[in-house]
């Protein structure tokens, strides 16, 4: 029986998606009839003075809101419209660190950080220092306190890896970079929308994230939550619908960060994916999807020549599972379970190298990973599980 939303593959098969870290799918329906209403009219923003105009603004205006709301920020002003998680951690880190200055990152970063990172570090403007961790990637807070520095100036965290599911402790870390009077940047690319988030709690000076993962967005479309203890240099200079007779970027805020055009299909999108969440509830989607993810790593364990990545099932993590399995290219063995199982994967070393580095994947060419969504079945798990057994014997038999 095919779920609804799920729309049929050529050859009649519904797809089985176990790709949700990448782009969640499906959409929950409100979304996908709002971005369909969205397409068929000529929504734009305050540049012009037509009705499609005001209608856009109102959009705009009410989902920021909305989202500062459920992050628990303390206004609107708070919550900037970006283009991804990539392009708010870009508008973060730039206007955060300033030259001259030293950075604690996490062994488990994307290479939205770490390319920043080393891009700045070889042109003399940065230092940064890796934090400790244990085998599972999972920093010991009470570490940082001896890695800080008088230069030190931004703590870099990765909260949920998109390798292993591992989650840092992201609100004791917080407390440190409060107490140390230093920025805190998370980067919650793989947290928002699947774990309940207070920024307060957090203590975090910004947190960056994408709409279309478990956001239940559209890709294109990212968020950057920044305190409004804290003013950055503007990452995007140009137009921006406001105050058009300045020769120079505005003052206020959202504008000071927002030159170009919103991507108004995003937004449309988000502001109708949080009619979504209003109505499920986080406590439920954070609890279905747990459970989905236990009873896939459960289904995993013992399979012979397969190795788990991350840690064991519980509330303390992401809904992210890798394996390897011994002597298999990753990529072979995910094309397998997508050509012969109709199971979507992804393989490989998921842009960050740095934590296929501390897993001891790095040489393997990674892992594959799986990744539940909301809407992932328990018959689909038990499939998916089923199939990688057989694959797992098949490439067993073949090795003898």
């Amino acid at each position: 029986m095919v779920q609804e939303g799920k729309e049929m593959e050529q050859g009649g098969a519904a797809p089985v998606y176990f790709d949700n870290a990448a782009t969640s799918y499906p959409k929950p329906p409100q979304v996908v009839e709002a971005v369909r209403a969205c397409l068929d009219q000529s929504l734009t923003v305050a540049r012009s003075t037509h009705r499609a105009t005001f209608r856009a603004d109102d959009v705009l205006r009410r989902c920021r809101a909305r989202l500062a709301g459920f992050f628990g920020a303390d206004a609107p002003e708070e919550i900037i419209y970006t283009y991804s998680s990539t392009d708010s951690l870009n508008l973060a880190l730039n206007g955060l660190v300033e030259d001259g200055s030293h950075v604690l990152v996490s062994p488990l970063e994307h290479h939205s950080v770490m390319r920043q990172l080393h891009h700045r570090r070889k042109k003399g403007q940065l230092e940064f220092d890796v934090l400790p961790a244990d085998h599972f990637g999972l920093v010991d807070p009470a570490a940082i306190q001896g890695m800080l520095r008088p230069d030190t100036g931004c703590i870099i965290i990765n909260w949920i890896s998109n390798v292993s599911g591992v989650m840092q402790p992201a609100a004791e870390i917080g407390a440190i970079a409060a107490d140390a009077g230093i920025d805190y940047l998370l980067d919650a690319s793989q947290v928002a929308g699947s774990h309940p988030i207070d920024v307060a709690r957090l203590q975090c000076t910004a947190m960056a994230l994408p709409a279309h993962k478990a956001m239940m967005s559209l890709p294109g479309m990212g968020i950057l939550y920044l305190s409004r203890s804290r003013e950055i240099e503007p990452w995007r200079i140009g137009g921006t619908g406001h105050r058009s007779e300045l020769l120079f970027q505005p003052e206020e805020r959202p504008h000071r960060y927002e030159s170009g055009t919103p991507n108004v299909a995003g937004i449309v999108a988000l502001d109708a994916a949080m009619d979504w969440f209003e109505q499920t509830g986080m406590p439920e989607i954070t609890r279905v999807c747990l459970e989905l993810t236990a009873s896939l790593i459960s289904g995993l364990e013992g399979i012979p020549g397969l190795t788990l990545i991350g840690p064991q099932a519980g509330p303390d993590r992401g809904w992210v599972v890798s394996f390897t399995v011994d002597g298999v290219d990753p990529i072979v063995f995910s094309e397998v379970l997508s050509t012969e199982f109709g199971i979507s994967t992804r393989p490989g070393l998921h842009c960050a190298p740095s934590a296929h580095a501390h897993y001891g994947t790095l040489e393997k060419g990674g892992t594959v990973r799986l990744s539940v969504g909301f809407f992932t079945t328990q018959a689909e798990v038990e499939h998916c599980i089923s199939a990688i057994r057989e694959v797992c014997e098949g490439f067993s038999g073949t090795a003898a």
